[in-house]
């Protein structure tokens, strides 16, 4: 019998969430506003966000936090590895500001799980692995898609490969593998009327109809209710069923 790993075991507190974010975070106040609703219903609340880190700390996700109330930590990786005089995508270095980045979180909080919310820097292997199977990530696209390239956004490739809806993922992070796993995608979200020109109120629209409806719902009502597991083979399973290499297709939208 394989075994399996679940992400969260509820118990009698919160699970402690650990956002990274980089920009605006506007993923952030989606995951925040359904903790508020939880909290606000009378429904016991499974998880909370209890620090938001960011490598850029003048922007506008780390004010959002400070204003929502949040406790946020920065560390500039730009003025990290600029001191250093190295190069910022060396592995080896990659895990000397991992380790200086989460000694600052460690002493604050000890994380039940983080969360990629436009993290723009990649983790490395050494708290990849400390924290395997507990950073989730989400990608505006359907990462089963053998044709996604880097650098270009995942609505244009949809607009190039004459696709006319998009799904969003939300997945496990892992460092040998551009996408992990599959936890769950969004409906799809129609691009019939769009075009390259249209790429940012389209972006704003998968956002919208996608992005701020799964990462809230995949955080506070499956992984913070213990409902989500994973195997030695990345193999996700929700509610003890696993699932296909897609995920759990999300229709609440």
């Amino acid at each position: 019998m394989t075994n399996r790993f679940e992400i969260f075991i509820p118990n009698s507190k919160p699970m402690k969430i650990v956002i990274f974010l980089s920009g605006s975070g506007t993923n952030l106040k989606a995951i925040y506003n359904e903790q508020v609703k939880i909290q606000n219903s009378g429904e016991k609340n499974c998880g909370n966000i209890e620090l938001v880190f960011s490598n850029v700390p003048a922007c506008k996700g780390i004010d959002l936090s400070r204003l929502l109330g949040i406790s946020t930590v920065s560390l500039s990786s730009k003025r990290f590895f600029k001191i250093l005089g190295e190069n910022p995508d060396d592995e080896m270095l990659r895990d000397y500001y991992d380790s200086a980045v989460f000694s600052l979180i460690e002493d604050l909080v000890e994380p039940d799980l983080i969360i990629l919310a436009g993290y723009r820097r990649r983790i490395g292997q050494a708290i990849s692995n400390k924290y395997k199977n507990r950073i989730i990530n989400l990608y505006p696209g359907d990462i089963t898609k053998s044709n996604l390239k880097r650098g270009v956004d995942a609505s244009i490739q949809a607009i190039r490969n004459g696709e006319k809806s998009i799904k969003a993922s939300v997945f496990l992070h892992r460092t040998d593998n551009r996408f992990g796993p599959c936890i769950l995608q969004s409906k799809p979200v129609s691009i019939e009327a769009f075009n390259e020109n249209d790429k940012d109120k389209l972006n704003e629209k998968i956002r919208v109809e996608a992005e701020w409806k799964i990462f809230p719902h995949v955080v506070h009502e499956l992984i913070a209710k213990g409902r989500v597991s994973v195997d030695e083979e990345d193999n996700i399973y929700i509610d003890n069923y696993k699932m296909p290499v897609n995920g759990y297709q999300f229709t609440d939208c």
